[in-house]
């Protein structure tokens, strides 16, 4: 920025807002995204195994 000697100022992002970046673990949005598509795909193998057996 014009105006500053430091070579590491950093000026606030306005886009990012007051909360800035999440606190929260990694981990843990990593396991309910795992949970939601194994959830979906099994889903899906059951309603293929369903059908399969309907229409014998």
């Amino acid at each position: 920025m014009a105006g500053h000697q430091d070579p590491n100022y950093v000026a606030e992002n306005p886009f990012e807002g007051r909360g800035r970046a999440s606190q929260r673990n990694d981990a843990i949005d990593a396991g309910v995204g795992f949970a939601v598509s194994f959830g979906f795909f099994a889903t899906m193998f059951i309603i293929a195994m369903i059908v399969e057996v309907a229409t014998r």
